[in-house]
């Protein structure tokens, strides 16, 4: 019996490091070649979400539009997977900008993200809040209110970030993780904390 038990033993090695090695160096690397083209397909099969899109647009996981949002893509925009896009606005995106994994973008007026912007894992583009100025009525009652929320071009934003309505983010700044952006950020700035203000300049 530990005769059978150590050929079989010795046999599941030498299988295992044969199709390891196979795996290793023959298909593993294909498939990584084979998955930008991949991600272009799945993008051209939920490309009806879409009201225009460029060319070379890619999506690696699931999107959810919510709402009747009107989405329009440049060139080379990239999804990640597991995005939820709402609202009845206007959400424009430019040309090689890369939207992360688990990102929300509330686009009930307008949202516009600029060329080359990059929005890292689980931040919020909100362009919507609740209003709360009549202290006899409860929140849930007073409605919404709605401002256009801009992103500019080459913009990098940190993950579990939050952009408010109304916000404008200036050319080329960066936006620290787990910040709070409540006001306009001016271009070529680092902004960081809750609310984000402006720590340094490149």
């Amino acid at each position: 019996m530990r005769t059978v038990l150590a050929l079989l033993t010795r046999v599941f090695q030498i299988l295992n490091a044969s199709l390891g090695h196979w795996w290793r160096n023959k298909c593993r690397p294909v498939l990584i070649a084979a998955r930008p083209y991949w991600h272009r397909l799945k993008f051209l099969l939920h490309c009806f979400k879409f009201e225009t899109f460029g060319q070379r647009c890619s999506l690696a996981g699931p999107v959810r539009v919510l709402g009747k949002t009107r989405i329009r893509l440049g060139q080379h925009v990239a999804f990640r997977s597991h995005i939820t896009i709402g609202g009845h606005g206007l959400l424009e995106i430019g040309d090689h900008s890369v939207i992360n994994d688990y990102c929300i973008i509330s686009a009930y007026k307008q949202v516009c993200i600029g060329h080359h912007v990059m929005l890292a894992p689980y931040v919020y583009v909100l362009d919507i809040d609740h209003a709360f100025a009549d202290k006899q009525t409860p929140i849930s009652q007073q409605g919404y209110e709605t401002a256009a929320v801009t992103i500019e071009d080459g913009v990098w934003i940190g993950t579990q970030s939050i952009i408010t309505r109304g916000v404008t983010i200036g050319q080329n700044s960066i936006v620290a993780a787990n910040s709070v952006v409540t006001r306009d950020i001016p271009p070529n700035s680092i902004a960081a904390g809750n609310p984000a203000v402006v720590v340094k300049h490149r």
